[in-house]
């Protein structure tokens, strides 16, 4: 007797067609999930980095009998007598400390104020800000070396808020006693300041309201071009001065910065009540129409 023995059936046109969509689905519902699951890495690194930062500027302050790291301490000295003409107060910053006063030089962390306190000896750069243009790059790069955090220099990092002479002001950051309420009082958070057709590092975050001598608190209806950056997702990194880190969702932006971007396009602006209620050491009671 003869048997057939059984042949092997092949897929069919309309099968393998059915088992591509099935692929092509899970990469729909998988790919966006490890995406954000890695995006959430980058967060988890960013928060180690700003802690990292509270660390530095906790000890700087121990050191220096209780007051914080300035942010730029030449920031106005271009008002005393003799200054170089060409001086903008952009020698000194909390990052570092560049030779000339030109825009084009990089800052050189090492002989910044912050260098002894920081792990490695370096600011490590946000994860998530990779889509910024650096030194050499591009123009007004001028704050490269930040790592794409900004401190909060009106507040925290000067004492424009209680002095009257600029140049003095800048000089020191505030006193850690001055701030009546830590944890809502920034001290770090992403950041990033949008030019015409990219983004660069910037190592301050502006509070909403200017701050002057003659608007401590900030003055009414003249704001600021937002620095807060919310790169993770549109949220943004807050280091507070009590050392505990939040996210936060963006929720309000004035339509276009100094440079004339977009802001809201760039996902830079502000959280919370539309004065410095966040930024101010001296607290008071955010009123309900500024929410």
């Amino acid at each position: 007797m003869f048997f057939e023995g059984r042949r092997n059936r092949g897929f069919t046109l309309i099968e393998l067609l059915v088992v591509i969509a099935i692929i092509s689905i899970l990469a729909m519902i998988l790919l966006p999930a490890l995406s954000r699951a890695r995006a959430q890495g980058r967060s988890v690194s960013c928060v180690n980095n700003l802690r990292q930062l509270y660390l530095a500027n906790t000890m700087y302050a121990s050191e220096n009998n209780g007051y914080y790291v300035p942010a730029a301490s030449d920031m106005y000295d271009f008002l005393l007598p003799g200054s170089e003409p060409d001086h903008f107060g952009g020698r000194c910053r909390w990052h570092g400390k560049r030779d000339t006063p030109n825009p084009d030089t990089p800052f050189d962390f090492r002989k910044g104020p912050l260098f002894e306190y920081v792990p490695e000896g370096r600011i490590k750069e946000c994860p998530e800000f990779f889509e910024y243009r650096s030194l050499g790059e591009v123009p007004n790069a001028f704050e490269s070396g930040s790592g794409g955090y900004g401190y909060n220099m009106a507040y925290v990092g000067s004492m424009l808020s209680v002095e009257n002479d600029p140049v003095k002001a800048c000089k020191s950051g505030m006193h850690e006693r001055m701030i009546e309420n830590p944890s809502e009082t920034i001290m770090f958070a992403d950041s990033g300041m949008p030019q015409n057709g990219y983004i660069v590092e910037y190592s301050f975050v502006e509070p909403p309201l200017m701050v002057s001598v003659n608007y401590p608190r900030g003055q009414e209806g003249v704001y600021m071009s937002p620095s807060l950056h919310f790169r993770h997702w549109g949220r943004v990194n807050v280091l507070w001065c009590d050392g505990h880190i939040t996210s936060e969702r963006l929720e309000w932006a004035t339509e276009e910065n100094v440079y004339g971007a977009v802001n809201r396009a760039w996902n830079v602006g502000w959280f919370g009540p539309k004065n410095n209620y966040y930024f101010d050491w001296k607290k008071r009671v955010a009123l309900e129409e500024d929410k």
